[in-house]
């Protein structure tokens, strides 16, 4: 068990270093959606360990897509007729629910309430590091 699959919804993919050195080492997959509506496509199609979204999207608000993401992810609500696996290809059956963070520039305290109402496990301030995912997963002490 632990953080294996990772989406990250950020039209600023270079925020995330970190996420891809681990990538490339073979700890983690990394799916990256540059907007809400890519985000909203995949997940209908695939289950991720943990989902990291940005509070401003080129296309919509992080938070509106927060309202569209977590009830499906959440409840792995994952079709597959569309072609989606409901589990993570590497750990059939094993694991946690899905975790949902909201990714800001700066910490706003109406935007980490708005964002804890809404039923996600987090609203992170970068810089962001995998350790603090997997931590807040419980899957690893942070190491920083």
């Amino acid at each position: 068990m632990g953080v294996r699959e990772i989406v990250i919804v950020d039209g600023a993919c270079d925020h995330y270093a970190d996420f891809v050195q681990a990538a490339q080492a073979g700890e983690v997959r990394l799916h990256f959606c540059v907007d809400g509506t890519s985000a909203i496509r995949l997940s209908r199609r695939f289950r991720a360990d943990a989902w990291l979204v940005a509070a401003e999207l080129p296309d919509m608000s992080g938070f509106d897509l927060l309202e569209i993401l977590v009830a499906s992810v959440l409840q792995a609500n994952v079709d597959p007729q569309l072609g989606g696996s409901p589990v993570s290809l590497e750990h059939v059956g094993e694991g946690m629910r899905p975790g949902v963070f909201i990714v800001s520039d700066t910490y706003r305290i109406e935007d980490e309430q708005r964002a804890l109402e809404s039923g996600v496990a987090g609203y992170l301030v970068r810089p962001l590091t995998l350790d603090v995912i997997r931590y807040s997963r419980g899957s690893g002490v942070p190491t920083a």
